[in-house]
């Protein structure tokens, strides 16, 4: 048998019909102004605060971010507020208490609670993408204190409002949310290696357990998800191609053969 002939046939097969998959890596910064936003009447008087914000990459992508905290009764989960910390990325305030004192009486934000932190309640930031994402790196831009995080993922049934998933709720009674991981220690960006994709992911403070965690962040990254199609039905050109280069074969085993 002819190995140049079967060599083209195997690499017009491979043509007609391979189907590859494909993913795309996508970074957002929130070093700078958002995109835009929903401003907010907060906890601080003297501080700029948004319920939401959305930021769109270079790419196109956008992500939308909100604030939480389990700051209402039985430390059931309400809604918190972002803000803007300039080159270190998104900080946050909560609802003011004895135990987590985020603003002033002058009602400024305080220092070092003008982060993302888990003194006396959990906060967190749940992070809205287009489409179904692997969440890859968290960009710590500033941290006090100690930097762990706690990344979960939506993986629950389709919800009109996602919110009603989080709001009213406990960080261990969450509905349709799975753990990703304790991405612990003091690296920046963090890496946080899971198999998940999700539209929805929510970062959190590690456990105080040990130390309390004061971050801002300054960024993400996420893959999106692999999109295998279907076999290809191989084009006409390429069934021609295969027609030849079979009669090619059989022309040549004839002539052998005589």
């Amino acid at each position: 048998m002819n190995k140049k002939l079967i060599n083209a046939i195997g690499a017009v097969m491979i043509a007609g019909f391979a189907g590859a998959a494909s993913a795309a890596q996508y970074s957002w910064s929130f070093t700078s102004t958002a995109t835009s936003h929903v401003g907010a009447s907060g906890f601080g008087s003297n501080v700029t605060e948004y319920s939401s914000m959305n930021y769109t990459n270079g790419a196109g992508q956008s992500v939308n971010i909100q604030g939480f905290a389990n700051t209402a009764s039985s430390s059931t989960i309400e809604r918190a507020y972002l803000t803007y910390q300039g080159s270190s990325g998104l900080g946050m305030t909560s609802r003011d208490s004895s135990w987590n004192n985020e603003v002033d009486n002058s009602g400024y934000a305080t220092y070092p609670d003008h982060a993302m932190d888990n003194e006396g309640a959990m906060e967190g930031m749940l992070f809205s993408f287009g489409s179904e994402m692997n969440l890859n790196l968290v960009d710590i831009g500033w941290f006090s204190g100690d930097s762990d995080i706690t990344v979960y993922a939506y993986t629950g049934a389709s919800v009109a409002d996602i919110n009603s998933t989080v709001m009213g709720k406990t960080y261990s009674t969450l509905t349709g949310w799975t753990k990703i991981g304790d991405f612990t220690g003091n690296s920046d960006p963090r890496v946080t290696t899971n198999g998940t994709y999700s539209r929805y992911w929510l970062v959190t403070p590690g456990s105080s357990s040990d130390y309390k965690d004061y971050i801002k962040l300054a960024g993400v990254t996420a893959t999106t998800k692999p999109n295998t199609p279907p076999p290809a039905v191989p084009e006409p050109a390429s069934l021609a191609l295969i027609g030849t280069a079979l009669a090619g074969m059989i022309a040549v085993r004839r002539r052998k053969a005589a």
